[in-house]
């Protein structure tokens, strides 16, 4: 049975960070909040620079390597967004700083798949700029989305419907992610720890050209939906001006 995306401005926690980061990151996030020399902007510049250097891995042909450090990277952006909540240390620029190392470090990923699945011959250079270009569109689109649903006072412009119920495993599956404020489905995190984190990791290099493909889909589709909410919001605002 299908479900329906969570409703407009609900804020759900991705589910590569309910599993298999909370468990560890919030207690050791508690006990680095306690150390005066941990600041989350420091845990940002780590992020960043963890995943600059998983992107210059990956290129230079260590896809292990890569792939090990691109988790690490996501584990530690994870922790500054908590360390500051529980220092109360929030800001709007640490938020911007934490914005920007994502971007940055998904965006030299997939620069780096691409060219090392390019360099080794194994797929077209077309394929990897068409990844890099459905990448810079999704952010672009996520933003607008977001910016102009803030003006519309519609959240973040998501679907405005809850999930669907059933009574069946897929039902069971919704309750528990609904009760918990979990994301039923994967996402972009999701794509993003499958093709830079855990493809370069655990597969052969011979099948990164589909984990790229395969990521290059996503975009597509999440462009699409994308889109048709942004169209969705700014009708909205057109009706109440």
């Amino acid at each position: 049975m299908p479900v329906a995306p969570p409703e407009a401005g609900r804020q759900l926690t991705e589910l590569w960070t309910f599993f298999a980061v909370d468990p560890v990151g919030v207690p050791l996030a508690r006990r680095l909040a306690r150390v005066p020399w941990v600041t989350p902007n420091r845990l940002t510049a780590l992020a960043l620079l963890l995943g600059v250097t998983a992107a210059v891995l990956l290129g230079t042909g260590h896809p292990r390597g890569a792939g090990a450090l691109f988790l690490l990277r996501y584990f530690v952006d994870c922790l500054d967004g908590t360390v500051a909540r529980m220092q109360g240390t929030c800001s709007t620029r640490g938020a911007f700083a934490d914005l920007g190392a994502d971007i940055i470090g998904v965006t030299a990923g997939y620069a780096a798949l691409g060219w090392y699945v390019v360099e080794r011959g194994d797929l077209a250079a077309t394929w990897a700029f068409a990844l890099l270009g459905a990448l810079g569109l999704y952010n672009w689109l996520l933003g607008h989305r977001k910016r102009l649903a803030a003006e519309a006072g519609l959240g973040s412009g998501g679907s405005a419907h809850r999930w669907r119920r059933s009574r069946g495993p897929v039902g069971r599956w919704v309750a528990f992610c609904d009760a918990r404020g979990v994301s039923a489905v994967p996402w972009a995190v999701e794509m993003e720890i499958a093709t830079l984190g855990l493809a370069p990791l655990l597969l052969p290099a011979s099948l990164l050209p589909a984990a790229l493909l395969t990521a290059l889909a996503f975009y597509v589709v999440a462009d699409l939906l994308n889109a048709r909410r942004v169209w969705r919001v700014a009708a909205h605002l057109d009706a109440a001006a």
